[in-house]
C-alpha cells in the first residue's frame, strides 16, 4: 500500500489518545490519521494540541460531533471515513487498540487483496477488567494473545461507503454485529493479517482510561431495536451521518 487512514473514536480518554499520539509520532511516511470526538465533555482538541509535533499534526484531522448521543461511534466511524479518509484503505480501530510503529511498518509493506477486508492478530495489555471477562486469558494475566477484535480491520474505503454502520443503533451499546455480518456478506469472511501486524489492547489496568465506563453497557435496548428491525425487514443501514458535525482541525 501506498498510503492508509488510520480512523479512531474518541470519548473521554484523554490519556488513551495521549499514547495513541505518542505512538503515532514514530509511524512512516504514508499513515494518515482521523480522530473523531463523539460529542465527548472531555474533548479531543487539547490533547492533540499539547501533546502532537506540529509534523504529527500535518497529517491528522480532527473532527468532532456536536451532539453527545450514548454509544454514537457508529456515527464517528462514518464520518471519519465517508468525510476525513481520502485514501484507498483505511483501518478502523477502537481507541483502546494500539498498532505499534514497528507493525505500522509492516502493515504499510502488506498488500491486500482488493474487495477482501482484514482482521488484526491481537494482545492484551494488562490485567482483565470488567470490560475483558470474555478474553481467553487468565484475568491476573498482564500480556496474552487474545481473539481479534469486531470493529478495529483493514478495509477498502470504497466497501465501507457502502457498507457502513447503521445508526439506528445510536443511543445504546451495539450495532457492530449487523455491520459486520452486511460486510461479510458483501466481501467474504475476513482474513487475519499477518502475525507482525498485531494491535495491543489495554485494560484499565494499564491505561486508566483505556475504555468508557460511566455509559450503560446494556445491550437489551439494542436487542429491541434490531428484532423491530427485522420484523420489518429493515436490516441494511441509511442516512448515515446523522448527528451534526465539525472539523476541529
Amino acid at each position: 500500500m501506498r498510503d492508509l487512514t488510520l480512523i479512531v473514536p474518541y470519548y473521554k480518554q484523554p490519556r488513551m489518545l495521549e499514547a495513541q499520539l505518542a505512538e503515532w509520532e514514530e509511524f512512516p511516511a504514508g499513515y494518515k490519521f482521523v480522530v473523531v470526538d463523539d460529542g465527548s465533555p472531555e474533548p479531543a482538541y487539547s490533547v492533540v494540541k499539547w501533546h502532537s509535533s506540529d509534523a504529527l499534526r500535518d497529517r491528522l484531522k480532527l473532527y468532532r460531533i456536536t451532539k453527545d448521543v450514548p454509544w454514537n461511534r457508529g456515527c464517528a466511524r462514518n464520518l471519519g471515513a465517508r468525510f476525513a479518509a481520502d485514501t484507498e484503505w483505511i483501518v478502523q480501530m477502537d481507541i483502546d487498540h494500539i498498532l505499534s510503529a514497528s507493525a505500522a511498518v509492516d502493515l504499510l509493506m502488506f498488500e491486500p487483496e482488493p474487495g477482501r477486508w482484514y482482521r488484526f492478530p491481537r494482545y492484551r495489555v494488562g490485567a482483565a477488567d470488567e470490560t475483558r471477562n470474555k478474553d481467553d486469558l487468565p484475568r491476573d494475566c498482564a500480556f496474552g494473545k487474545i481473539k481479534p477484535h469486531i470493529d478495529s480491520y483493514l478495509v477498502e474505503r470504497s466497501r465501507f461507503q457502502t457498507v457502513f454502520y447503521d445508526e439506528d443503533y445510536s443511543g445504546c451499546l451495539g450495532g457492530g454485529s449487523p455491520f459486520l455480518q452486511h460486510l461479510t456478506r458483501e466481501a467474504g469472511e475476513p482474513i487475519v493479517l499477518p502475525e507482525s501486524i498485531f494491535l495491543s489492547v489495554h485494560t484499565r489496568n494499564s491505561i486508566p482510561d483505556s475504555s468508557e465506563h460511566s455509559l450503560s453497557r446494556d445491550t437489551s435496548e439494542y436487542s429491541r431495536r434490531k428484532k423491530d428491525k427485522e420484523a420489518r425487514g429493515d436490516t441494511l443501514p441509511r442516512d448515515p451521518v446523522r448527528t451534526p458535525w465539525q472539523r476541529v482541525l
